[in-house]
This record gives structure tokens, sequence and C-alpha cells, in this order.
């Protein structure tokens, strides 16, 4: 299952020697890839649950490894069928329509018209510092035909429908294989990444993809220096194209993309509840990777361009490399006394020339997120929840100079050197809302708990960049903006938690069509009104 192509011994014995120097000792992890799960934890670093320190500690930035040193607590979530060996994991069964169009975001679901299906369960099992999880996933959705439109990306395998007819698939899911040291684990997975502190979106890893192959070394805590709390990720993972009909699969290469990718979090002893991280990432197709180490750990190469170039005699032969990169910076500050959290997370790819592009040019190829989370208390411990999220991945105006008209640069999730764009089996790996797009959300909410009934309103703006690159002058065209409106109402009966909702979305100039009674003295968009609902089933085999 874990099929990564080495060609080098020497970098394959250095990464095994490197990997397993740590002193193995007794631990555990064990993930449920499941957002009532990280809503809960998150909601609790918030109200300093003292009952667990590492809840007070952690930085909330990479996952799931960190949640699932909560989530595995024993008794809180998972029934131990033989005392500290094997246990059930939680069963998740979910349900989901969509009425006359899809409606992206960050999901355990694809692009579905009609209805979804997803179900989840598994065991997790340990014996010394060994861990295995076996936690599959089956999808099933009815994948009905309905007006597509134009291509949202010339430089991304994002797919609005998967095929043409009825879609099903079993997955590992959230499987892995660990090795555990203290607060390190190292081992083969093909468990979903979230990195960077977003809530609803991240740029680089969310659990909007399927999980992918990878090898991973990285904390399951906090690790605790003089200097403060570090926590952190590596992997070397395998991408794949969907294999199915889109309008770049004639552009597409068939072959599979080498990923190699770091997350670095510090959290300063002398700033309680605030944390730094950086994140990098390089994808490339496999066959035009090299044997060295560096081919291997892109990840440690230079930041400037002007360096890179250096190993090559000819120039264009770096972009015959195809090597694509991702960065991001992002900080979080946590204040447990006033309950309230606040993040930004900025992201570039495409390498800067020499650090005074990097300087003059900082908006090049960007994309940030930034939002906020607060609780107020109110009778009968519960509170009432108010949180918001805006991420931007549109391009920056700087375009019209760097290039001539508008027809340059690139979107967040794609780059030429690597056409499927940040992508794996056709889904964008980090943020859900699909290339380019921008959305800005707010909620509002009664929690306690599992327990929650709100509100969540949300403005989406489709496919920025495409649309400025088609439609040269926007006077008839008008943006496509889905404005939506959900209502959220999710309980806890003993072991059994219902999670649910229900989205109404009026599009504004649908698929930047317009109406039939449109002229052009008075252009007039389609606007396009429909419901999506979800309904989900959680079991819990030892109720907290």
């Amino acid at each position: 299952m874990f099929y990564l192509v080495f060609r080098s011994r020497t970098v394959l014995f250095s990464a095994i020697a490197f990997f397993c120097s740590f002193q193995i000792i007794k631990a555990q992890n064990a993930s449920t890839n499941n957002n009532k799960f990280y809503e809960l934890n998150r909601l609790n670093q918030l109200n300093t649950d003292t009952s667990n320190n590492f809840l007070q500690n952690n930085a909330y930035q990479v996952l799931p490894e960190n949640v699932d040193q909560i989530i595995s607590r024993k008794g809180a979530f998972f029934k131990e069928v033989l005392p500290y060996k094997v246990s059930f994991l939680p069963i998740t069964l979910l349900s989901q329509y969509s009425s006359k169009t899809i409606y992206p975001e960050v999901s355990r679901n694809i692009n579905n018209l009609g209805f979804q299906s997803y179900a989840s369960a598994g065991l997790f099992a340990s014996l010394g510092p060994l861990s295995i999880q076996l936690q599959p996933e089956f999808i099933y959705a009815q994948n009905k035909a309905f007006k597509i439109g134009s291509q949202k990306s010339s430089n991304t395998e994002y797919l609005e429908r998967f095929g043409e007819k009825a879609y099903q698939t079993f997955l590992p899911g959230q499987s892995s294989i660990r090795l555990n040291a203290g607060a390190f684990s190292i081992g083969a997975s093909t468990e979903n990444i979230w990195w960077g502190p977003g809530q609803f979106n991240s740029l680089l890893f969310s659990n909007n993809a399927f999980g992918f192959e990878h090898l991973t070394l990285n904390t399951r805590r906090p690790a605790k220096t003089l200097l403060g709390t570090f926590e952190g990720q590596v992997i070397m993972g395998r991408l794949e194209g969907s294999g199915l009909e889109s309008p770049l699969s004639n552009l597409l290469n068939d072959d599979w993309r080498y990923l190699n990718g770091i997350n670095l979090v510090y959290g300063p002893k002398w700033i309680p509840g605030f944390f730094v991280g950086f994140s990098r990432m390089f994808q490339q197709y496999s066959e035009t990777r090299g044997d060295t180490f560096r081919d291997f750990f892109p990840i440690f190469a230079g930041f400037q361009k002007e360096r890179l170039l250096e190993d090559f005699d000819n120039p264009r032969d770096f972009d015959r490399a195809g090597r694509d990169q991702q960065l991001t910076g992002y900080v979080r500050y946590l204040n447990t006394k006033a309950k309230v959290e606040l993040y930004f997370e900025y992201g570039r790819r495409d390498h800067a020339l020499n650090w005074r592009e990097a300087t003059l040019n900082p908006e090049h190829a960007r994309a940030y997120l930034f939002g906020f989370n607060k609780l107020f208390d109110i009778p009968n411990n519960a509170q009432f929840q108010v949180r918001g999220e805006v991420l931007q991945q549109q391009e920056s105006i700087n375009i019209l100079i760097r290039y001539p008209g508008t027809g340059g640069g690139q979107n967040w999730g794609g780059h030429s050197p690597v056409r499927h764009g940040f992508t794996h089996l056709g889904q964008m790996l980090g943020p859900g809302v699909g290339p380019s797009s921008n959305v800005q959300t707010l909620e509002g909410a009664w929690v306690k708990g599992f327990k929650k009934l709100g509100v969540r309103l949300e403005r989406l703006n489709r496919h920025q960049d495409i649309y400025q690159k088609r439609f040269l002058d926007p006077s008839e065209q008008g943006r496509w903006v889905d404005l939506s409106a959900r209502l959220l109402a999710d309980w806890q009966f003993d072991n059994l938690i219902i999670s649910s909702n229900i989205n109404f979305v009026n599009s504004l100039n649908y698929q930047w069509q317009l109406a039939p009674d449109s002229t052009p003295e008075y252009p007039r968009g389609e606007n396009l009104f429909s419901i999506h609902s979800q309904v989900s089933l959680i079991y819990l085999f030892n109720k907290k």
C-alpha cells in the first residue's frame, strides 16, 4: 500500500537511521478525522480543560496527530477490547443531499449533486512502541449531471463531477502503522493531515481530499525544551491523479507525484498561548526526480531561485524538473482568561528570485487566511460561541505589472510545473472551496460539549482568477458569488452524537451565465437557489 520509489540506497538508509534514532517507549496514537472532535478540543483549549495539561500547550497546528493524544485518552471515546491493547474506534455514518448544484467546502465528501453517503469504523491496537490503526472509509455518491460550465482552472485538476455515473470508492482512510517514542512518532500512513491554524480551511493540508500514502516523522504532543515547546512533522508522500475525464485530461501527465513537506511550530515559554509556525511543501512528477539527498528532501534547499539555479547548467533545466513549491507562515494567539483566539496564515507559491525580490514583491503568488474564536459564558454551564474566518486565494493585482496583460500568474492551488496542481485524486489538498475562490465565514452558536445550536453565514466568491482572465470586459458577466445561511444542530444522546445542518444557498451570476432576458444594454446574470443538507451519526463505544 505504501509504495514510494526510492532509487538511492544511501538516501533510504540515511532516512531510516535518522527516524529510528529515538529511544522507543510505550505510546499511543489514534485518529478519527472527525470535525466534531476537532471543534470540541478547540473549545476545551479556550476553557482551559485542566483534566489534560496537553490541551493547554498544544498549538493545534499539526493534525491529526496532536488531537489524537486528546481523543485517545482511556475511556474518552474508545472501547478497549483488551486492556491497553485493542480499542474500537467511533463509527461514523454520514448522509448528504445537494438539490441543484454543488457547494464546495472542506468535507469528507466529494463534489456531488444528489445523495451521498460516507461510512467509517475501525480498530486501534498497540504493543509496546508499536501501534496499528485500521480505519477504512467508504463513499457512495449519486453523482447526477448538472451544468458545470467553463473550466475553473488551467493548472489544477479540480473535479466538479467525478465521472459520468454513480461514484463509489473504498479507501484505507485513517489507517497507519507507527513506532512511538515519547513525544515522537514514525510510521507509514494514509491519514489526513491538517497544517495551519485555520478552523474552516487551511492553505496547505486539510481534511478536504482523500488521505494519501506517506511516510511521516512527527511529534505526538508538544516537545518541551528550555526555550518553550516545539511541534513538527516531516512527510514523504505519493499523490495521484484521478484518472477521470476533465477539461484538463489531455494536458495531464499520467505519472504519480512525489511530495516532501515540513511543518514546524514553536511556542515560546515567555508568551503563554502564543505560537508561530512555518510550513514548506514540494511536489514533482516522479519521472523527473533525481537520486540525491536534495531530490528526496527539497524542503532543505535554499529559498532563493538564484541559489537553486546554481545546480543547473541551463536555467531551463530547472523548469523542466517540474519542482513545485508552496510556503506558509502563521501565528496563533490563545487567551484563556478572555476565552478568545486569533490567528493568521500567509502563504506563497513559486520561489522568489532573491531576497530583494521577495521584499519588494511579497504579494506575488500569495494566499492568506485569518480568523477568530470567542466564547461567552451563559447559564446552565453552556456558552455562546462566535467565530469567523476569511480566506483569500485570488491573485494580487501585481500580476498586471509582473505579466503582460491579465494572462499571467497562477492560482494558489496550481502552477505550470505540475499541471495537476496541489491535488490528490481530483480534490484540492488545502482549501475546500476550489481554486482561486475567496470565502468569508461567520458563525454564532449555543454550545455545550458536543451539543450545538447555531447559524453560519458565508459569502463564497468563486474562481476569481479564471473570471479575470476569461472576461476581459466584465461589463456583462458579473462575479459568481454564493450567499448562504446554514442552520446547525448537534446533539448527544448517551453514546450517540447526531450532527446535522441545512444550508440555503443563493448563487448570483451562477457559472457567469446571463439570464435569458439579459441584453447588452441591460445585462442580468442568471441566479440559482439550492439547498444542501447533511446528517451524521457518530457512535462512541465508551462515552466520556
